[in-house]
């Protein structure tokens, strides 16, 4: 092999070893899209299915002469169950308003929005 030869080689697998790495980045950051994407709905069906199984058990447990809204205050904070549920999915770092519901929140920076949904103008009918 000549050293023109063993030059357009070595050319070559360079192109081919920076076209291989160029390859991989890009596999790799779809890979840690994909991982994000993976852990965002296995967060977002754990809370479903504890929604799921609150309204089964509030569906199946016994009549009391209760109304509705004095039974579902379970938390210290005076909030239903629906607005505990919304506040540990906020908690988790992600948006529970209408704007960007589901989405991370960056940097776990607060959504004005979504602190609206949690703690806003909160009526009771008496």
């Amino acid at each position: 092999m000549n050293k023109k030869e063993m030059s357009d080689k070595l050319l070559m697998m360079q192109a081919q070893l920076q076209e291989m790495s160029e390859t991989l980045e890009e596999m790799s950051q779809e890979w840690d899209e994909v991982l994000v994407t993976s852990h965002n709905l296995e967060m977002e069906n754990h809370y479903l299915r504890e929604r799921l199984n609150a309204s089964h058990q509030q569906l199946t447990s016994p009549v009391n002469d209760e109304p509705v809204e004095e039974i579902a205050q379970t938390s210290d904070l005076g909030l239903s169950k629906a607005r505990q549920n919304l506040m540990n999915i906020y908690d988790d770092g992600f948006h529970i308003c209408n704007i960007s519901y589901g989405q991370r929140r960056d940097n776990d920076e607060p959504c004005m929005f979504c602190l609206d949904i949690l703690y806003g103008k909160q009526t009771k009918d008496a």
